[in-house]
């Protein structure tokens, strides 16, 4: 279905009739997959994050599938594989049903709890299937939307609520419309968006609304905008207070971000005074998260390795998922015909089983797959300022970077994603662009290798993930002017991918590479557009006239391709002009093949990257100018000065360096001038190099 303008709603009928119904007999849940939707019981659930992970196949051995979810996150579909919780699932629907008939109340249940502590599946497979087996008092059904806050939290909600109202799985044109309506305030100051779409779904009185945000935490650690932050809480509190009942409210929080909650008094308070802390499972629960999946499954575990699992497991902090991840390898090790005892002691018990897998993964791949794969785990955890590091969503497209191609990527991905490994994931976001994520934190936790490539790179790390956030905002928005960067953040950002280019872990992405340029282009023609007022007094006929015939040079110095060695005699006098303006730090990159700039001074100049390939630079002034990776090939030196200048990478092979001064530029290396013609020239004293190897032949 889509979206209709001649019936006068915003919503199209609801598809609740639209499935493919199974039904588990043992648990009677119902599961139905529809368009936008699934059905679980008697509820609806729509989701933000679509999962892209398959399944593995039934093997053709007499074991069966692998009954265990791994790193994976028991999901709403599985409440019929969900073991152990029982109690604390009937805990949270009496909470929240008692919280659903008081009228006076805030509709908001808080689920919180470490890391690793369950927090996620018992909501989304526990108290969500519960809901769908025991309707709430006066419903017929009830609607879930699930979603995870992200970078932008309004348009993750807006996302699943048109899913609602439209049948389609991408509702571009009605999630930009809901999104609007969720930033605007009312004349109150209220952001109830939320409560007035959810008040024009069919049948909303009898078929009420549950938001379930899972990982809740993201909305202060991947969200930079406070102000989409807070209309995304103001939302779901203003919903949640009515006294229509139509709408209540499903939140997972990491514990250790609690004190983040006090940013918003009226959240932090329901955490207090109606949130339900996770327990730790008791041995009798582990018992039966570890034995019933191998009884369903055909193969009951013995009990030496159940006693074994539970003593390792049990008051052990984030131990759930490293529980879950050990008992799929046993799972495989009997595939194998290894028995449980063997495969534990081999993977190193409960703890070890994560980081050996991921090490032994990783150790298994080329020296170029082990590059990309440590720079696709970089890009996968949240750099915090207070150290607590979190897994990040990241688009694909962002790990492909220069020396990383998307072939080479993808083989990394699937090395990791594949079924019966699953320590990384992926998904398709609000736009349909394809994700990828690590499948639980405990990864970063545990994985030595990965915690010691974050020491060594945390600063820069932090560093690349500000710009490649903005970035992606230039993206998101259409590559918008008023996104791109200027100022002090672009002459770092420039700084950074100078630094950067040629290490794989902090390289910038080519998106966030374009992103620069595009910044730098602007910034060229809004400093040359500002320096017209030098051109308008007192001469201004003439100098207008000269200015911005200069805008045409510039842009040709931008455009010019690297092939492109052709003379260009206008641009010694741009360059002039960009001297007297006080612009040569705005010379990156710049094509000077084979053109004139004898005598210069380009001093102090940031010319990293630009092409001076047989250029004339006779008598120049270089002096603490930064030429890291520029090209000087052919290039005539005579008597230029690079004293203090750095070379880092610079190219100078072929070129004429009599009379040169070198003796104090920095990053410089005797191998790069092995193929100079020196005559006459001033090395750094540490090079063994003959400063007058070529005056002979040269008839000096």
């Amino acid at each position: 279905m889509s979206d209709s303008s001649d019936s006068g709603s915003v919503l199209a009928p609801d598809p609740t009739n639209q499935v493919r119904q199974t039904v588990d007999q043992n648990q009677g849940q119902a599961i139905a997959q529809m368009v936008g939707g699934l059905a679980v019981g008697q509820l609806t659930v729509y989701l933000s994050q679509i999962p892209t992970t398959t399944e593995a196949e039934t093997p053709s051995e007499e074991l069966g599938q692998n009954p265990y979810q791994g790193l994976l996150t028991f999901r709403e579909t599985d409440g019929d594989r969900f073991f152990g919780r029982s109690l604390h699932v009937e805990q949270l629907w009496q909470r929240f049903q008692q919280l659903y008939n008081d009228r006076n109340t805030v509709r908001v249940l808080p689920i919180y709890g470490p890391s690793g502590s369950g927090k996620s599946s018992l909501a989304r497979a526990g108290l969500i299937p519960a809901l769908g087996k025991q309707l709430l008092p006066g419903c017929d059904r009830t609607r879930v939307v699930v979603l995870t806050p992200g970078n932008h939290p309004l348009e993750a909600l807006a996302t699943v609520l048109a899913r609602i109202a439209t049948s389609d799985p991408m509702p571009v044109a009605k999630t930009r419309e809901f999104k609007e309506e969720l930033l605007q305030a009312n004349s109150q100051k209220e952001f109830d968006g939320l409560r007035r779409i959810a008040d024009v779904f069919p049948d909303i009185s009898f078929s009420p609304l549950i938001v379930l945000v899972d990982q809740f935490e993201e909305i202060y650690t991947l969200c930079t905008d406070a102000a989409e932050r807070d209309a995304f809480v103001e939302n779901l509190l203003c919903a949640a207070s009515n006294r229509s009942q139509r709408v209540s409210i499903i939140l997972t929080l990491r514990s250790d971000f609690l004190g983040a909650t006090q940013q918003h008094p009226r959240l932090n308070k329901l955490f207090s005074s109606q949130g339900f802390l996770v327990p730790i499972m008791q041995p009798e629960e582990l018992a039966i998260a570890i034995t019933e999946p191998a009884k369903r499954a055909g193969h009951a575990l013995d009990k030496a390795t159940v006693q074994w699992l539970i003593r390792e497991t049990e008051g052990q902090e984030a131990a759930l998922p490293l529980l879950q991840f050990a008992l799929t390898q046993i799972w495989e090790g009997l595939r194998n015909g290894v028995e449980p005892a063997d495969t534990l002691k081999h993977i190193g018990g409960v703890g070890g089983a994560l980081a050996s897998e991921a090490k032994r993964l990783y150790e298994s791949l080329t020296p170029d797959q082990q590059r990309v794969a440590r720079c696709t785990f970089l890009a996968l955890v949240q750099i915090n300022e207070d150290n607590k590091n979190t897994r990040r969503r990241a688009a694909i497209s962002e790990l492909i970077t220069g020396d990383s191609s998307e072939a080479l990527v993808r083989e990394v991905i699937d090395c990791f994603a594949r079924p019966g490994v699953w320590i990384l994931v992926t998904s398709c976001n609000e736009q349909q662009v394809e994700m990828l994520e690590v499948a639980h934190e405990a990864l970063i936790r545990n994985w030595k290798e990965l915690q010691d490539w974050l020491k060594e790179h945390w600063e820069t790390l932090r560093q690349k993930r500000r710009i490649e956030q903005v970035a992606i905002e230039w993206s998101d928005r259409q590559r918008a002017k008023d996104c791109l960067l200027q100022g002090r953040s672009l002459r770092d950002a420039r700084s950074f991918l100078q630094t950067n280019k040629n290490n794989s872990e902090t390289a910038l992405s080519s998106l966030a590479e374009q992103f620069i340029r595009a910044s730098r282009i602007k910034q060229r023609q809004s400093l040359l557009k500002v320096s017209s007022v030098f051109a308008i007094f007192p001469f201004a006929g003439t100098l207008a006239i000269l200015h911005f015939a200069l805008l045409g040079f510039i842009e040709g110095i931008i455009d010019r391709k690297d092939d492109d060695c052709q003379q260009n005699r206008g641009i010694p006098i741009l360059v002039r002009y960009m001297i007297f303006v006080g612009q040569k730090d705005n010379l990156e990159e710049a094509n000077f093949c084979n053109d004139v700039l004898n005598g210069m001074d380009l001093s102090g100049a940031t010319l990293w990257r630009a092409n001076f390939r047989a250029a004339h630079l006779a008598e120049t002034n270089l002096s603490s100018a930064d030429f890291r990776g520029a090209d000087f090939s052919k290039a005539n030196l005579k008597s230029a000065d690079f004293s203090e200048a750095l070379l880092e990478d610079a190219k100078f092979e072929e070129s004429f360096a009599y009379k040169t001064n070198f003796e104090t530029a920095k990053g410089l290396q005797q191998s790069q001038l092995e193929q100079s013609i020196l005559c006459q020239a001033n090395l750094p004293e540490k090079f063994s190099l003959d400063p007058n190897r070529d005056c002979r032949e040269l008839g000096l």
